[in-house]
C-alpha cells in the first residue's frame, strides 16, 4: 500500500486535486479486490493435489423416491472413490534408488523419491503403472485404462497415469479407420429378398407364357371346350383364341377403366382401344408411342416337333421387361462392339508373333555359328518359321490399320484408336527388323559339308561374312557389307523419322491434355513420350555405331594369304 502511495506521490503529484482523487480511488478499489484472492503460493500447493486425469469414481446415479405417493426423493448415496493405486497391482514397480534418472531416452533428468524431493532440486520419481519403470512427472503425463494386473483393459479397467511408450504401444493407438462394422449380412439379406421375390415373378410370368404358348400353337379340339355342344361359344378362330388367353388368367374388365395405367390416356370405344395384356390380365392402351403394351412374336414348336409356327402375344411392358429384361441384357453382353473386336484381333496375334520370336532367334543363332555351317533342316526350318512370322506381321498389320481407320463418336475415342495404332507401329518396327537380315543370311548361307577355298578349316560362308575375310573368290566382298550398311541406315533414318512424328504429335496431346486439367490422360500420354524418347535414343545409338569408314578400308581388295 506504501509503494502505490508513494507511486502516486511521485508520479502524479502534478495532477489536479479531482484527477488525484480518482486515480487514489482506482488504485484502492483494485488493492481491496488483490486482498480477497489468495496467494500464489497457496494455489499451487492446492492444484498439486488436483486430479486431472480421467475420474475413477463411480458414475452418479438418478434420485430414487423413497415414498412415490408424496415425491419426496431420499437423499443421494455417497460416490465411492476407486483408487487405481489400491486396485491395480504394484508387484512389477521399479524401486527408487540414489542415481536413478528418466527412462524416457530423450531425457535423462535425475529423478528422487518424494521424501528425497526437499534435499535437492531433482525431480520427482513416478512410476508408469503399467511396465512400472521410473520416470519424471513430465513424461508420466499420459493415461490409460488398465486392468488389476496392470494390462491394457478399455472396457472394465482403471485410469492410470503411464508413459508415453506404454500409451502408444497399446492395441488400438494406430488405427486410424476407426471402428468398422460390416453391413454386409443384412445387404444380403434385403438383396436376397428382393431377387428372390424377382425370380418368383419372373418364373410365375415364364410358366403362363409357355402354357399360353403351348395352347395357341396346339390348341385343344373343340368339343372339350364347348361342352355338349359341337361349336365354340362364339363362332370363329378368333373367338377361340380369346378363350385360350382368357383360361391363363382373367382379364380385367373394361368398363371399370377409364384411363391406360402408364400413360393415363382416357380410353373410348372406336378412336382409343382398350387392350388386354396376356400374362397379368390388365387393360393397357396400344399406342405405339408410348408403347405401354405392344406383341411379342415367337416361334413355337407344334406338338409333334417337327415345325414351328409363329405366336404374336400381347404383353404390356412391365411384364415384357420382366420376362426379356435378363436375356437382352446377356445378349448385349455377348455382341461386342467394333472395336473392342478389333483389338481383340490384334492382342491375338501380338500373342501368336511373341510366341514364335524365340524360335526364330533361336534359328538365327545357329545359322550365324562360323564353326558349324548350317544345314539344310535349319535353313528350311527358318524359311518356314520366318514365312509364317511374315504372315502374322501383315495379319497384325492390318489389323492395326482397321483400328486406326473406324468410325469413331468422341475425340477421346478417336485418340484412344490413334494411340493403339501407334503402339501397333512401334511394335512392327521393333521386331521386324531381324526379320528382314535373314533373306541376306540364306543367300550366302553353304549347306553343311560345302567349303569355303583358301581357309584352312573349311569354314562355311557365314564364317566369311562373321569375320569380313577378303580373299580372292570369297563369297561375301566388301561392298556388299556397305550396301548393307547403308540399306540399314536408311532404314533407321526412316524409323527415326516416324518416330519424331509421333513424339510431336503426343507433345501436342500432352499439352492439350495439361491445358483442360485431364490429368488421367496426362499421366498415361507422358509414359507414352516417355517410350518414344527411350526409343528415339535406341535409334541413335544404334546409327552411331554403323563403322562406314572401317568398311570402306576394307573394301580394297588384298592378295590372298599364302
Amino acid at each position: 500500500m506504501l509503494i502505490c502511495y508513494r507511486h502516486l506521490d511521485d508520479n502524479h503529484q502534478n495532477l489536479v486535486e479531482e484527477e488525484q482523487d480518482e486515480v487514489k480511488t482506482w488504485f484502492r478499489t483494485q488493492m481491496t479486490k488483490a486482498k480477497k484472492f489468495q496467494p500464489l503460493a497457496v494455489l499451487n500447493q492446492k492444484l498439486k493435489g488436483l486430479d486431472v486425469f480421467e475420474s475413477n469414481d463411480a458414475a452418479p446415479t438418478p434420485p430414487v423416491l423413497s415414498n412415490p405417493t408424496s415425491g419426496v426423493p431420499s437423499p443421494e448415496p455417497p460416490l465411492v472413490r476407486r483408487d487405481p493405486d489400491e486396485e491395480v497391482t504394484r508387484a512389477h514397480w521399479q524401486r527408487v534408488g540414489y542415481r536413478d534418472v528418466c527412462s524416457d531416452p530423450t531425457c535423462g533428468r535425475p529423478i528422487v523419491s518424494t521424501s528425497q524431493l526437499a534435499l535437492g532440486n531433482n525431480s520427482t520419481a513416478v512410476n508408469c503403472r503399467s511396465c512400472g519403470k521410473l520416470f519424471c512427472e513430465e513424461h508420466t503425463m499420459y493415461q490409460m485404462k488398465l486392468s488389476r494386473q496392470a494390462k491394457h483393459d478399455p472396457v472394465r479397467g482403471f485410469w492410470c497415469r503411464v508413459c508415453e511408450t506404454c500409451y502408444k504401444s497399446r492395441e488400438g493407438y494406430n488405427d486410424h479407420n476407426g471402428f468398422e462394422r460390416s453391413h454386409f449380412d443384412e445387404f444380403a439379406r434385403i438383396r436376397r429378398k428382393k431377387v428372390d421375390k424377382a425370380y418368383m415373378e419372373v418364373s410365375r410370368l415364364e410358366k403362363r407364357l409357355s402354357k399360353l404358348t403351348a395352347l395357341l400353337a396346339n390348341p385343344p379340339p373343340a368339343e372339350e371346350n364347348a361342352g355338349s355342344g359341337a361349336f365354340w361359344p362364339l363362332s370363329g378362330a378368333k373367338s377361340q383364341r380369346k378363350v385360350l388367353e382368357q383360361s391363363i388368367i382373367d382379364w380385367e374388365e373394361d368398363a371399370k377403366v377409364v384411363q391406360c395405367p402408364f400413360c393415363q390416356q382416357d380410353f373410348s370405344n372406336y378412336t382409343f382401344r382398350r387392350h388386354h395384356c396376356r400374362m397379368c390380365g390388365r387393360v393397357v392402351c396400344g399406342d405405339p408411342r408410348t408403347g405401354c403394351s405392344s406383341e411379342v412374336g415367337l416361334n413355337v414348336n407344334t406338338e409333334k416337333g417337327v415345325s414351328q409356327i409363329s405366336v404374336d402375344v400381347r404383353m404390356c411392358k412391365e411384364c415384357h421387361h420382366t420376362l426379356f429384361s435378363k436375356a437382352d441384357f446377356d445378349r448385349e453382353l455377348a455382341q461386342k462392339p467394333a472395336d473392342q473386336r478389333a483389338y481383340e484381333n490384334l492382342t491375338q496375334f501380338e500373342r501368336g508373333i511373341r510366341q514364335l520370336l524365340p524360335r526364330f532367334q533361336k534359328l538365327l543363332l545357329a545359322l550365324q555359328d562360323p564353326e558349324r555351317p548350317p544345314t539344310h533342316q535349319q535353313l528350311g526350318d527358318a524359311t518356314k518359321v520366318r514365312k509364317r512370322l511374315m504372315d502374322a506381321f501383315n495379319q497384325f498389320d492390318v489389323a492395326a490399320k482397321r483400328i486406326r481407320d473406324l468410325p469413331t463418336e468422341s475425340p477421346t475415342q478417336k485418340r484412344l484408336q490413334q494411340a493403339v495404332y501407334n503402339q501397333a507401329y512401334n511394335f512392327l518396327s521393333l521386331h521386324m527388323l531381324p526379320l528382314r537380315s535373314l533373306p541376306k543370311v540364306l543367300k550366302h548361307a553353304a549347306p553343311h559339308g560345302s567349303k569355303v577355298s583358301g581357309r584352312p578349316n573349311g569354314g562355311g560362308a557365314l564364317a566369311a561374312i562373321k569375320y569380313n575375310d577378303i580373299e580372292a573368290g570369297s563369297i561375301v566382298s566388301s561392298s556388299s557389307a556397305v550396301s548393307a550398311m547403308e540399306a540399314e541406315e536408311k532404314e533407321l533414318r526412316e524409323r527415326l523419322i516416324v518416330l519424331e512424328e509421333q513424339k510431336f504429335m503426343v507433345s501436342e496431346m500432352v499439352a492439350d491434355a495439361t491445358k483442360h486439367r485431364r490429368f488421367d490422360e496426362v499421366s498415361s500420354l507422358a509414359q507414352n513420350l516417355e517410350d518414344l524418347n527411350k526409343e528415339i535414343d535406341q535409334i541413335n545409338g544404334q546409327l552411331g555405331q554403323l563403322d562406314f569408314a572401317g568398311a570402306y578400308q576394307r573394301d580394297v581388295v588384298s592378295p590372298p594369304p599364302g
